[in-house]
């Protein structure tokens, strides 16, 4: 188990505003990351945490804590199996800045337009993605997050933390606003990530198994979510139509595997593959990395980024130019895609949430617009492996 100070922190400081914040799901994810991340960040306080049981369970960590020893943990923090009694003390007397929403994926929803419809105070909100795992949903929950961003001027952030890396954001610059790639005619893309373990495990029900309006549950919502998000935020495309062949697991039934091609609204294509199926394991020690390659073919260049996301040498974000030359960004920074280093004081998705919080200048690398294009394009993927047809993608 890890072992951090529970010494009472001190949230007034001479010049540095300190946000509190409240987790909402006290599962293998946030015990093993949210929640002692945020304990080792100067510029947060935990003060409260909510989940449906006091003692969580879950298949990928048998030696959870309960919300008891959790709050004993973390400063004394107040506990609720209430969301409704956690947002009723969201003013008084939590003095809420945001919450860390990390649940089940099926959740999302429910517990988002509860937040944003029911806290008295409005809060900032950092979400863990997928944004949602039904398609009406999403689109529901991005019409209420693009008012709360709007009309309170209150955060809205989804935690797919490659985009938040330097890399995204510099690609983001070369292709959308400086055109150095010319327009966009195809993506190439590929992620491969050793969690074979997770897909093919019984008792992991939230990663294998459909819930409510799910057509299907596995690798698709659990990882292709992330290079989805990630192409999207770079490039802005819009999905329309997909084609997606998927195969499964013999025991839980998890999609492992994908092979999809996704028409956007400029008629450029997107080839996206993936796989659960690469040998090792993620969460291993040391980890095996997850294999990720990105190819964005322009009318005047291409951008291609690709590695294991373990190893920082292993590749570079570069521009190919039209002489066929090649321009390195960020050259030093090597290769980064997901944050999931459960060390430190947290992924910079993290750190731009807690910005937010303490009204300061964040990034934001995936808002609710970009998880609802996320969303569309899996919803059409899951569809039209079912139909074995060409699907359009719900739009809003």
């Amino acid at each position: 188990k890890m072992q951090v100070n529970t010494n009472e922190r001190n949230d007034q400081t001479s010049q540095r505003r300190i946000a509190r914040v409240a987790v909402i799901g006290a599962g293998w994810w946030s015990q093993g990351w949210h929640l002692p991340q945020l304990w080792r960040n100067e510029n947060s306080k935990i003060v409260a945490i909510c989940d449906r049981s006091e003692k969580p369970t879950s298949g990928m960590n048998p030696d959870l804590e309960s919300l008891s020893t959790l709050s004993k943990r973390y400063g004394n923090c107040a506990t609720y199996l209430s969301l409704d009694k956690l947002l009723a003390d969201a003013a008084e007397p939590l003095q809420l800045d945001g919450v860390l929403v990390c649940t089940p994926h099926a959740t999302h929803y429910e517990i988002g337009k509860k937040i944003i419809e029911e806290c008295p105070k409005k809060l900032h909100i950092l979400m863990e993605k997928p944004f949602t795992t039904c398609i009406k949903e999403a689109i529901l929950l991005h019409q209420l997050a693009s008012s709360h961003s709007q009309t309170y001027s209150k955060a809205f952030l989804i935690n797919h933390t490659a985009n938040y890396r330097f890399q995204a954001l510099e690609a983001k610059k070369a292709v959308r606003d400086l055109g150095l790639i010319g327009d966009i005619r195809h993506i190439s893309a590929f992620m491969g990530s050793p969690l074979k373990f997770l897909f093919e495990n019984p008792e992991n029900k939230d990663w294998n198994e459909p819930t409510g309006t799910m057509l299907g549950n596995g690798f698709a919502w659990g990882q292709s979510s992330h290079i989805l998000a990630w192409i999207f935020f770079v490039t802005g495309m819009d999905p329309m139509r997909v084609f997606c062949s998927m195969n499964h697991n013999e025991i839980t039934g998890a999609d492992v595997s994908h092979a999809a091609t996704i028409v956007c609204a400029n008629n450029a294509n997107i080839s996206l593959s993936g796989t659960t199926l690469l040998p090792g394991e993620a969460h291993s020690h040391p980890p095996v990395g997850k294999l990720i390659r990105i190819e964005v073919f322009g009318s005047k260049g291409a951008l291609i980024y690709s590695g294991d996301d373990t190893i920082k040498t292993s590749g570079q974000l570069e521009i190919r130019n039209p002489d066929g030359s090649k321009s390195a960004i960020a050259q030093d920074l090597g290769f980064n895609f997901e944050n999931t280093v459960s060390e430190g004081n947290g992924p910079e998705s993290l750190k731009a949430f807690l910005d937010a919080c303490r009204d300061e200048d964040f990034a934001i690398g995936a808002d609710s617009l970009l998880g609802l294009k996320t969303v569309q394009t899996l919803d059409a993927m899951y569809r039209s492996s079912i139909s074995l047809k060409s699907e359009e993608v719900v739009q809003v």
